[in-house]
């Protein structure tokens, strides 16, 4: 990999203002070494390695080379891996399971399970994982679950495998467990690149090169062993028995003086030089054995579609596997949602019994109707606020590395969360309707079990989509803010003849009033017969003047049922929408 003159700005907060971040970059990442990018925070590190990774295509200018050849960011991705410092996992799955699923995504569909199963034992082999195969993610250590994410994309034998510091949060035997995996794997023809931030100097001696950034710009690219006596050559001393880690990082924070613009010159000048006769039979040898290490790659880049492996749809049966693995691992938390639904069905029909066919507590059992509303909605849409961050990291990874499409992840997951999500709405509506003597035939239940199906869809997508757009903290706000104001108009708390004229025509924009009018025309509709009257005189046990009341036309159900599903088809739209956008930010 080879990279010159690259700058790199981005926005900053003052208008028409922008912070240069790389500043004319060069430089060479051998097959075979593992190198180093080292530098203090806020130096570039990410951004060069993120811009090298094909993970951020724009940049201001530059030129990148591949053997050679003119950058293919596309082809150059499918060749490659790219492990992010915060490497999500499923949680609830075990070593096991993670790497059969990559290896079902990430591998041929000509490859056979036997075949898949053999790299996948290889897989746990080389990196110390075969006596944790069975253990759940969550039970594993630091330090494994760094060796597991490499493993997850050692699958399809990359040639080239970008790490943005691997060794975070890892304590210094674990740190070294994993950078001694990795040299090992460079070794075998590989070129593996890290960012690493302060390692040992233990950690050290396991690169072969290192790269410093200072501000932006390059001071040093070369073998460990060099580093010192380069930067003795710019009057900087390395005291005795110092770690060169931290001297490199002091001499790129200007912590010790001597003369920086030497550093930058002189290696843009050992980058810019031809490669000696020496250096380009090693080069030669380590890029066939790159090739070798290339054809060996088992994922095909003839790919069935798009550049993936396998098509959408055995993408999409897999993405769904996982996703009913992981909701029946979390077993207590799917029925506590779902006993939280049956109770408040119960209390609601316990508090509200008997009264849906007597015509002296209509209003009762209007506000009982309002009440299953707001519960159905907002006690639906507030989960799947929640489940997009903590799903998009995982996304975004598997995703950017070529694992799966986006609509196979899009639609698996919403498959997925649906099967709960019904059976909790039933367990309120079933018991709610039946206790609270609701007209008990079975077209009028299905025409209001229908509303409300519709309704969690609602939820469901609209809490996805306010989840992708906002932070976790600012969603939770932001939901409730949104569909508060809307309740306003569905004809409960004012009707809407009683509006101003200015605003009537509002009345047919929130999705509320379809929720509210398709459960009265589901129970009060459709020629129903007068209600009972155990009283003197009740006003109401006859239908019509109840929809009257309401300010409601008679047979407006199947329009209510349009307005839902235009709204589902908005909300999931408009999730779409997002998501693309926020890969689009991301890259």
């Amino acid at each position: 990999i080879e990279f010159f003159n690259i700058n790199y700005s981005a926005h900053s907060r003052k208008k028409n203002d922008k912070l240069e971040i790389l500043r004319g970059l060069s430089g060479q990442f051998r097959s075979g070494r593992i190198c180093a990018i080292l530098g203090p925070s806020g130096a570039g590190k990410s951004s060069l390695l993120n811009i090298l990774s094909g993970f951020k295509t724009t940049f201001d200018d530059g030129e990148i080379l591949i053997n050679g050849q003119n950058y293919d960011v596309g082809e150059f991705r499918r060749k490659s891996c790219y492990i992010l410092q915060e490497f999500a996992l499923h949680s609830k799955l075990t070593t096991l399971e993670t790497l059969k699923i990559a290896a079902e995504l990430k591998l041929s569909a000509k490859i056979s399970q036997e075949e898949k199963l053999k790299i996948v034992l290889h897989v746990l082999n080389i990196l110390g994982l075969e006596n944790n195969s069975e253990t759940r993610i969550d039970h594993l250590s630091g330090g494994e679950c760094k060796r597991l994410s490499i493993g997850v994309e050692l699958l399809t034998n990359p040639p080239v495998m970008f790490l943005d510091e691997p060794t975070s949060g890892l304590d210094s035997v674990s740190a070294v467990q994993v950078v001694s995996h990795l040299r090992n794997l460079a070794r075998a023809g590989r070129t593996i690149v890290c960012v690493i931030h302060q390692p040992s100097s233990r950690l050290l001696e396991f690169f072969d090169d290192l790269y410093v950034i200072s501000h932006g710009q390059c001071i040093y690219s070369g073998s460990v062993e060099d580093m010192v006596g380069t930067f003795h050559d710019a009057g900087y001393e390395c005291p005795q028995y110092y770690n060169r880690a931290d001297f490199a990082l002091e001499v790129a924070t200007g912590e010790i003086s001597g003369n920086l613009d030497y550093l930058i010159q002189k290696t843009i000048k050992r980058i810019s030089t031809v490669s000696t006769e020496e250096d380009k039979r090693e080069n030669q040898e380590l890029s066939e054995r790159s090739e070798m290490l290339q054809k060996r790659q088992v994922v095909s880049l003839n790919n069935n579609h798009e550049n993936y492996s396998i098509s959408q749809w055995r993408q999409f049966n897999i993405l769904l596997k996982r996703s009913f693995t992981c909701i029946s691992r979390e077993i207590i938390v799917t029925q506590l949602k779902i006993l939280t639904h049956l109770f408040v069905g119960l209390l609601i029909g316990g508090i509200f019994y008997n009264i849906g066919n007597d015509g002296a507590k209509v209003s009762a059992n209007i506000s009982l109707i309002f009440f299953i509303i707001m519960f159905v909605f907002f006690g639906n849409s507030v989960q799947f606020v929640l489940l997009y961050p903590m799903e998009s990291k995982i996304f975004y990874r598997e995703y950017l590395n070529n694992w799966y499409g986006f609509l196979p992840y899009f639609y698996s997951k919403i498959v997925a969360e649906i099967p709960c999500l019904l059976i909790s709405t039933f367990a309120t509506l079933i018991p709610m309707y039946y206790i609270t003597n609701q007209p008990q035939e079975l077209d009028r239940f299905l025409l209001f079990a229908n509303i409300y199906v519709l309704t969690t869809l609602i939820a469901l997508f609209s809490g996805l989509a306010i989840g992708a757009q906002f932070s976790t903290q600012l969603a939770i706000f932001m939901m409730p803010a949104f569909g508060l104001p809307l309740i306003v108009f569905c004809g409960y708390f004012i009707h809407y003849s009683e509006l101003p004229e200015i605003l009537q025509p509002l009345t047919y924009f929130p999705f509320f009033r379809y929720i509210f009018e398709g459960s009265f025309q589901a129970i009060y509709g459709f020629g129903r017969k007068n209600l009972d009257c155990h009283q003197v005189f009740c006003y109401f046990r006859s239908v019509p003047k109840i929809l009257e009341l309401m300010d409601m036309k008679e047979n407006t159900y199947l329009i209510d049922v349009a307005g839902l599903i235009v709204w589902i088809l908005i909300f999931k739209v408009l999730f779409y929408i997002i998501l693309r956008i926020k890969i689009k930010k991301f890259t």
